[in-house]
């Protein structure tokens, strides 16, 4: 019986290729199913677990509606992140608390070094440009019992 010594060469172009529409594929999966971030490139908040989910709550503080935006808030650095609220319109001395809001860029256990509220104010002809309220300093770590409250002034 003869052995047939057949070897196997594998063309380096189609490697390549294969490499490439692999990488593709995952990029195009990633973001349909929302990564936001490029892979390798984890922010240190994201890195140490699961996505931090806080209560954000802000009063109204002023004479007139204000619109309220987003929150914005940092994670050590100076970089801003920022999550939707929704564009809630929000009367003089009214409050309004958004639960379980997930922060994106904040995993549970780490600290949110500051936040604070963007808004519009009423301006009696609609809504005006965006405004940042006062930034907030925390020093606890973010977790679902925690409260960022803010009393737009």
């Amino acid at each position: 019986m003869a052995i047939c010594n057949t070897q196997f060469r594998v063309d380096p172009l189609h490697n390549a290729t294969h490499r490439r529409v692999l990488a593709a594929l995952t990029m195009a999966l990633a973001v349909s199913f929302g990564a936001t971030v490029p892979f390798g490139a984890t922010s240190p908040a994201t890195a140490a677990g699961v996505k931090c989910q806080a209560t954000v709550k802000v009063t109204n503080k002023k004479g007139a509606s204000i619109k309220v935006l987003r929150l914005l808030y940092k994670v050590g650095g100076n970089t801003v992140y920022t999550e939707g609220l929704l564009n809630k319109v929000l009367t003089p001395n009214e409050t309004e608390t958004w639960s379980s809001q997930t922060l994106n860029n904040a995993a549970t256990g780490v600290v949110v070094t500051s936040t604070a509220i963007e808004y519009r104010d009423d301006t009696g002809r609609g809504y005006g440009s965006p405004r940042t309220s006062e930034w907030f300093p925390h020093s606890f770590t973010c977790a679902p019992n925690h409260n960022y409250v803010h009393a737009i002034q």
